[in-house]
């Protein structure tokens, strides 16, 4: 172990670091590990290119169109929410680690707005730990906010540090023209982007829609989500039932693979090889483990905490037990 550790490159642990925050961020917005870009939305914020494993885009945009729309062969679906898995005050905490090593931590957080009760308010912050800070630092901040009974985003606020990198955006959605607008700003100024869509959502929307529905073995689900300056065609194939352990308990859970269809820039790089999403079985489809295979090693994110108001006909102390897999 320590012979394979001793060849790792500075270079391999910052990529390393990222990947690990791929993971956290696909569990704190229950996005199903999509790529950490989703969440900076920051194309050039990845390592080098992937190359086998799972397929990651079918295609690439050519020169861009303003308002840019989706090439006529990518058929995205409308989905309508079957149930909802969350609950107002909820709060999910996942941790991040590369070969064992801690990396990185994040949580998700669910309100109801107090100023517009017909919307949620959701959040999620990522950062690395201190010893990973010294390769690559991470304080990222995602803000979406979502309404109640179609789960459609109304919008999207994100800062992103990372390092002496710092961008925020802000992201639109008119539904009157289903146009798109997203806007990055940093000291070099600002950048506007527009596009077109008949369904849009952010990563947490599109990520709370996808846990809505009911899934079962063989269901792919495919959305058109938004994030930075960019936009993403994921689809989530759903494989098959097996348990999993963490440190909550054990679950009957569904493996989930993800996948990108479409993206605007064609500039997304492979990080994670090969990525797999596990969701609890259950009415709740808790986003449990998301785990990539790497250039060396293995990055792993888990859900460690529950937090918040139990569900209605349930205790507090039910709720924040250890013994979750048996709610």
């Amino acid at each position: 172990m320590f012979r394979v550790a001793s060849k790792v490159t500075c270079k391999d642990r910052r990529k390393a670091s990222k990947i690990a925050v791929l993971l956290i961020a696909a569990g704190v917005a229950a996005a199903l590990a999509m790529p950490r870009t989703a969440i900076s939305g920051d194309p050039d914020a990845s390592g080098d290119a992937g190359d086998g494993g799972k397929p990651h885009h079918k295609h690439k945009a050519a020169a861009e169109k303003t308002p840019l729309a989706l090439p006529t062969d990518v058929k995205v679906p409308s989905y309508t929410p079957s149930a909802f898995p969350f609950h107002d005050g909820e709060r999910l905490v996942y941790e991040a680690s590369w070969i064992g090593i801690p990396a990185a931590r994040g949580w998700f957080e669910l309100h109801r707005n107090k100023k517009d009760p017909a919307l949620w308010t959701v959040e999620a912050w990522i950062q690395t730990n201190k010893v990973v800070d010294l390769l690559f630092r991470m304080r990222d901040y995602m803000r979406e906010r979502v309404a109640v009974g179609s789960l459609r985003t109304q919008e999207i606020y994100q800062v992103q540090h990372e390092n002496q990198r710092a961008n925020e955006y802000t992201i639109s959605f008119d539904e009157r023209t289903k146009l798109v607008v997203s806007t990055k700003k940093n000291r070099k100024g600002t950048e506007t982007h527009e596009f077109v869509s008949n369904d849009p959502f952010g990563p947490i929307s599109g990520a709370m829609m996808a846990l809505s529905q009911e899934l079962n073995p063989g269901n792919r689900l495919v959305f058109d989500v938004f994030s930075g300056t960019n936009r993403y065609v994921f689809d989530f194939t759903v494989d098959n039932r097996e348990q999993v352990h963490t440190a909550l308990g054990t679950f009957d859970a569904l493996r989930v693979t993800p996948g990108i269809v479409y993206l605007s820039n064609g500039k997304l790089r492979g990080q994670a090889r090969e990525t797999t999403v596990w969701i609890s079985a259950d009415h709740r489809h808790l986003p449990l483990r998301m785990e990539a295979a790497t250039f060396i090693g293995t990055v792993r994110a888990d859900l460690v905490q529950i937090d918040g108001p139990p569900l209605e006909g349930e205790t507090s102390a039910e709720a924040q037990s250890g013994t979750l897999a048996g709610r």
